[in-house]
């Protein structure tokens, strides 16, 4: 059975400390132990820790598990056992073990079974400096022959240390959406009637719909990610600089473009190692359905069984220095701002359930 870790997405949770990942690893009659996670020199590490298998290599299935002992350590004998604060999901305490730059990280994972993997040292390096993000506007045609419009979101960026050019970029995209969960409806007879949801500002009365409190689900802030991973091996490096690397293209819908969008790129420093890993990441998602597409086994990882019977864990453990910058892309920056579709269909439920990923909670980042 094809075994596989996917990545999310985007929509994605949040890339915070984890990295959602898709990878074939071969087959196997067993589904393979996954981790995913790394420490940074930002607060609150979080490793998540599933079983993942397809189901006639069409559906990923991904389900937490829980292991006996999850522990980081440094090369100056600190160390830490982590907690599961959610099914497969663990954090250092809020005081515990941050990254720093110039140690070098080990994860240590003991399964309810007794065996035990380690991941291989991981060196924390600079990250380096993200110093201009910008949006180029730009219309394209689909394969109908019909104009599509979009932003290219585009990053200059610096390496700090000038003898290690290993990085991995991200873009991450968020905007508001606004949604009518008032205006929910359910099926009675052959029509609908009206039911709204209990997290909106109304109830159904004599009178029709009355306002009772301010609702708690009218408004959420959904994410975008770039689909595959960006790595520096195709960028070209001058004085220590990448010049004009493409984070994402970034389509024009009425959702998206409803209020503004926020528009953040991400530098992560990698180790060598680190590096080989998201290089083979990217390199399969381009070749998917390609002739040439790399054979199933070929993605590293980087952890190493030191007990127990006979095993193995996918997936990858490092250490990443974080920089990170900004800005925000709205209707104004659109030349034409016709091209914006209008929101034509109401949408009456929660906006989580037409943005997976979303929250109602305002990110701090945000400015309205």
């Amino acid at each position: 059975m094809k075994r596989s870790l996917m990545i999310y997405g985007l929509l994605l949770t949040c890339w915070a400390c984890v990295d959602r990942i898709n990878f074939d690893v071969g087959t196997s009659e067993t589904f393979p132990i996954v981790i995913d996670g790394y420490i940074s020199d930002e607060p609150d590490p979080t490793i998540k820790i599933s079983k993942s298998f397809d189901i006639e290599s069409k559906q990923s299935i991904k389900t937490p598990i829980s292991v006996r002992r999850l522990v980081l350590a440094d090369d100056l004998g600190n160390s830490e056992q982590l907690t599961e604060v959610t099914d497969g999901e663990y954090q250092t305490s809020p005081t515990g073990m941050q990254g720093k730059i110039g140690r070098t990280y080990t994860l240590e994972v003991e399964l309810l079974d007794g065996r035990i993997f380690r991941s291989k040292p991981d060196p924390l390096l600079p990250g380096g400096s993200v110093d201009d993000v910008f949006a180029q506007y730009v219309e394209k045609k689909n394969n109908d022959g019909a104009s599509e419009y979009g932003f290219n979101v585009l990053f200059n960026s610096t390496a700090e240390a000038q003898t290690n050019y290993y990085f991995l970029w991200k873009f991450v995209g968020t905007f508001q959406v606004e949604t009518n969960p008032e205006l929910y409806t359910v099926r009675c007879g052959e029509s609908r009637c009206p039911a709204p949801l209990p997290c909106s500002s109304y109830v159904l009365s004599d009178n029709g719909l009355e306002y009772v409190k301010p609702c708690e689900c009218c408004t959420c802030w959904a994410k975008v990610f770039n689909p595959e991973p960006i790595v520096s091996d195709d960028q070209v490096v001058q004085d220590g600089r990448f010049l004009n690397v493409q984070a994402t293209y970034l389509p024009i819908t009425q959702w998206v473009f409803q209020y503004k969008v926020h528009a953040e790129v991400q530098q992560l420093s990698l180790s060598p190692q680190a590096f080989a890993f998201w290089k083979a990441i990217r390199d399969q998602k381009r070749a998917t359905g390609s002739l040439f597409a790399p054979q199933s086994g070929k993605i590293p990882s980087n952890f190493t069984q030191v007990n127990g019977s006979l095993g193995s864990i996918e997936g990858l453990f490092y250490a990443t220095s974080i920089k990170r910058r900004s800005i925000y892309i709205t209707p104004n920056d659109v030349p034409n701002p016709s091209v914006i579709p209008e929101v034509e269909i109401l949408f009456t439920d929660t906006c989580e359930k037409l943005f997976p990923g979303a929250t109602t909670i305002k990110p701090d980042y945000w400015i309205d």
